[in-house]
């Protein structure tokens, strides 16, 4: 009996030892708001499909309007209570609001006796121009290119997660004319794209306390990603309206980088080392959608980037 019981009793000390770094991570503020995040997310799933189960039961069209309100005032709410830079992941009530409004719906139609394709989120590359048949344009091959602003500088991709941030034209460190070197001859990134234009977005200097958008982990895209982002039915530049408003935002001019969007027609930087040489990256050109290589001395655009799926 002695001997159980002190095996009891160094289980139960244990036991106590252990949960203390329970409790200490239950206290961590990034935590709680990754917990309260997961539960808004599944409140507003449930909601949604209890509106598609009203509604299959009426005969009517599912009316998701309390859902989605409730669902935006919870997720900022969450954010608000951690302050920015706590959040594991900030800024994404949109890119979220669309991936539950998504799964929740293949779910309602399954149950209904349908068929969902299987989730495609390599972007095609938006060309519709039928060139003859099999072409890209007629094929269409890839997910729609899909993005949503989120009234913060920045642009979400709803295929690949990516956030991207926005450009303009009124100087400073979003200009879209502003151009930075990928090295100083080191072979590692250690040039004017690190120390100027992403030290700035992730407020270094000011240990992250005003960083863009309030994330601080902003980078320079590698180089399928920044290819992702080009629409090939439109040239110079050749990208989505989503990142050059050029018909809503006169001379790209907005000093907030709210409002404006802009891309110039020309080369940007990928964080990808060419294969054949170390002095070389990888660059994008988003005049005519061509791909090319550069000395990592010489200066060139670049937009940044975070997240991805």
């Amino acid at each position: 009996m002695t001997h159980v019981r002190l095996l009891t009793v160094a289980t139960l000390i244990g036991l106590t030892v252990s949960l203390v770094p329970l409790a200490a991570r239950a206290g961590d503020p990034a935590v709680k708001c990754e917990s309260g995040k997961l539960k808004e997310s599944s409140k507003y799933a449930a909601c949604r499909l209890k509106a598609d189960a009203k509604a299959v039961t009426k005969g009517i069209a599912a009316d998701y309007t309390k859902c989605e309100a409730k669902f935006t005032d919870k997720w900022a709410k969450t954010e608000n209570k951690a302050g920015v830079g706590i959040c594991p992941s900030e800024g994404d009530q949109v890119s979220m609001d669309a991936r539950i409004t998504t799964d929740a719906a293949e779910v309602a139609t399954l149950l209904a006796g349908g068929a969902v394709a299987p989730p495609q989120y390599f972007p095609a590359t938006g060309q519709t121009t039928v060139h003859g048949a099999g072409s890209d344009g007629d094929v269409q091959a890839g997910a729609a290119l899909s993005y949503a602003d989120n009234a913060d500088g920045t642009i979400t991709d709803l295929n690949t997660g990516l956030m991207w941030a926005k450009k303009n034209d009124s100087g400073g460190i979003h200009d879209k004319d502003q151009e930075y070197t990928w090295s100083t001859g080191t072979n590692d990134m250690d040039g004017t794209i690190k120390t100027v234009f992403l030290d700035a977005l992730n407020d270094v200097a000011g240990a992250g306390a005003a960083c863009f958008a309030g994330h601080c982990d902003w980078r320079v895209p590698n180089f399928k990603e920044l290819v992702s982002i080009l629409d090939l039915e439109n040239n110079n530049p050749t990208v989505d309206p989503a990142f050059h408003q050029s018909a809503t935002c006169t001379g790209c001019v907005d000093l907030t980088v709210v409002t404006c969007s802009c891309t110039a027609s020309s080369s940007y930087w990928t964080a990808t080392s060419t294969p054949d040489s170390l002095n070389s990256a990888l660059n994008v050109y988003f005049d005519a959608a061509i791909t090319d290589d550069g000395n990592k001395t010489a200066a060139d655009h670049v937009r940044a980037v975070r997240g991805g799926l």
